[in-house]
């Protein structure tokens, strides 16, 4: 998982990100324990209490669960335990950012093959 130092997005968003996308390519499964607060902030070389923050956020989401005295592990997640309120977020921003693409000029192939780039090669 990388962190940009340069991005305008908080890195407690990369961080989410980061876990969530580690889960979503089976680099983190099931029962994995994370990094703690301390070890993952030496790691990305952040302060502590964004990398709380962070851990805060994908517990609230059901995505993490600490367990007092013995870590934070990836939580088990089920289809159903889908948030359809983000996934229609996530959605409005697709086609805002396609409409806005599009007003400058992409083509519509283009933005296929950037879709297509991404699925085929883990590309963003």
């Amino acid at each position: 998982m990388q962190i940009n130092k340069t991005s305008s997005k908080p890195f407690y968003e990369q961080l989410i990100s980061g876990i969530k996308e580690d889960i979503f390519k089976g680099i983190l499964q099931t029962d994995d324990k994370v990094p703690s607060v301390r070890e993952m902030a030496k790691i990305h070389e952040m302060n502590p209490n964004t990398v709380s923050k962070a851990y805060k956020v994908l517990e609230s989401q059901d995505v993490l669960v600490t367990v007092k005295g013995r870590g934070t592990y990836v939580k088990a997640i089920n289809e159903s335990d889908r948030d359809e309120r983000q996934i229609q977020k996530v959605r409005t921003m697709l086609l805002d950012t396609i409409k806005e693409v599009t007003y400058l000029g992409v083509q519509e192939n283009e933005i296929h093959d950037w879709i297509k780039q991404y699925f085929e090669k883990g590309e963003s």
